[in-house]
């Protein structure tokens, strides 16, 4: 039974369309995913079909009792994790008709996550959630595509979704290719009409010079033979131009936006980078970690985990001196760069141009150089760092510390793919396995972990 539907249905802020026109159904035991780059309309999607937003134009129909839990803010009564299954937990027991779920795995511990996902599986109505956690998407019977304010249905789960969009893109490659194929072609048929244009007139100009005609009926055969040649000639590069805009439009979609992380200009430190002793901590009356060690080497790739609030995002601040111990000693080697979850290294007030100056301690014109590496050519590198997209952001941040041969020796993560769209997470994991520093990370991503070659793991 249908739940929920969109007809014809237009959206848009400030005149930009992020639903273009869009009609989909939503049956009573679907569980489906929407995905999509940041910005590209998502929670708007969700929030329409609860009801929160009205369209500007077109119909959305509902026949079913809907719970909307949209992504939570943090407060500091209790961690995000713990928040979050409370949320979720309320959502599961409201036992409505259709659950709309905005990135439902932030902030969860393994642990946390399986419990979700038995709660998501055992679910008996409908499901429809916005997540780029690819552990979740492998659980959904399908996923809704969100490019372009237009709407692509794949009828099964992540694993499903990718190979349809490899076919996808060995018919785009294919299709381009027989663009070259027949822009060349039509070229040469131009070249040879060419030719035989200019063959004509020589030939006409002696014909009518020999031939004992009026003036009048010179011009006459001389014109009418080339007007047949023109239009032949506007047929020909009609045919032409569309084969050109066509190869312009597949390029677009074939476009690679892999980075190229630069080799370092000296040794990646090889002993010791972080060493902790006797380490004691505690927020008010909780106390984190009593007579904690830990110690980490140079081209190590290490994974802190445990469960929400055991101190993990904690530990990674004290190692960049962003909290003090109670006591205990922290020695550090090396340079070390931190990107926290809010990816906020960058300075919001600066240029892309200016904050991977100011980071990677570089010339103006190595910036530049290193912006475009990074897919910021021209007047896009000067955009300021308070106004890029999630993606944007993301490679922005990774000029800055990566994109300069003065690469850090430790890189610190904490939690790098919350937030982030698939295509951007696709993007950083090419960038660390290029990186041949040092690694500390927290991540509940575990095919992030898997990807990056994690090798080794510390509990706490």
């Amino acid at each position: 039974m249908t739940l929920v539907s969109l007809s014809n249905v237009f959206f848009g802020y400030d005149g930009n369309n992020l639903l273009d026109g869009v009609s989909v159904t939503f049956n009573d035991s679907d569980h489906v995913a929407i995905i999509g780059d940041n910005g590209s309309g998502k929670t708007t999607l969700l929030k329409l079909l609860a009801g929160d937003l009205l369209p500007d134009s077109g119909t959305v129909s509902r026949n079913a009792s809907v719970y909307m839990l949209n992504q939570i803010n943090l407060s500091d009564s209790k961690s995000g994790g713990e928040q979050q299954m409370f949320a979720l937990m309320r959502a599961f027991e409201s036992g409505c008709d259709i659950l709309l779920l905005d990135e439902p795995t932030n902030n969860l511990d393994t642990d946390a996550k399986q419990i979700f996902f038995n709660q998501l599986n055992s679910y008996p109505n409908g499901i429809v959630i916005v997540s780029h956690d690819r552990e979740l998407l492998q659980q959904m019977d399908k996923i809704i595509e969100l490019q372009n304010g237009k709407l692509k249905v794949y009828g099964g789960n992540y694993d499903f979704y990718l190979e349809q969009k490899q076919i996808e893109s060995d018919n785009i490659y294919s299709k381009y290719t027989d663009t070259q194929k027949s822009i060349a072609r039509l070229n040469n048929t131009m070249n040879i009409a060419q030719n035989t244009r200019q063959h004509h007139e020589a030939k006409q100009h002696k014909e009518i010079g020999n031939a004992k005609r009026s003036r009048l009926e010179q011009n006459a055969l001389k014109g009418k033979s080339a007007e047949t040649e023109a239009k032949k000639r506007a047929i020909i590069q009609k045919k032409l131009n569309e084969q050109i805009s066509l190869q312009k439009s597949l390029s677009e979609q074939m476009r690679n936006e892999t980075i190229k992380i630069p080799m370092p200009n000296k040794p990646f430190y090889s002993k010791e980078l972080v060493q902790i002793s006797d380490l004691c901590f505690a927020y008010k009356n909780k106390k984190i970690f009593d007579k904690f060690n830990f110690t980490m080497y140079g081209g190590q790739r290490v994974r802190i985990v445990g469960k929400n609030g055991s101190g993990k995002t904690t530990l990674l601040k004290i190692i960049c001196n962003e909290l003090k111990p109670l006591s205990g000693t922290i020695k550090t080697f090396g340079k070390i760069t931190y990107l926290n979850q809010d990816l906020s290294l960058l300075d919001k007030n600066k240029t892309i141009v200016e904050n991977i100056m100011d980071i990677s301690g570089c010339l103006k014109h190595d910036a530049h150089a290193i912006a475009a590496n990074f897919g910021f050519r021209g007047d896009l590198s000067l955009k300021r760092a308070g106004v890029l997209s999630g993606g944007e952001l993301l490679k922005a941040t990774l000029a800055a510390a990566l994109g300069s041969p003065e690469q850090p020796d430790l890189l610190i993560l904490d939690e790098p793919t919350n937030n982030l769209e698939i295509k951007s997470i696709s993007i950083l994991e090419d960038a660390l396995n290029q990186y041949c520093g040092a690694i500390l990370l927290v991540s509940h991503d575990e095919m992030f972990v898997k990807a990056i070659k994690i090798d080794k793991e510390i509990q706490l």
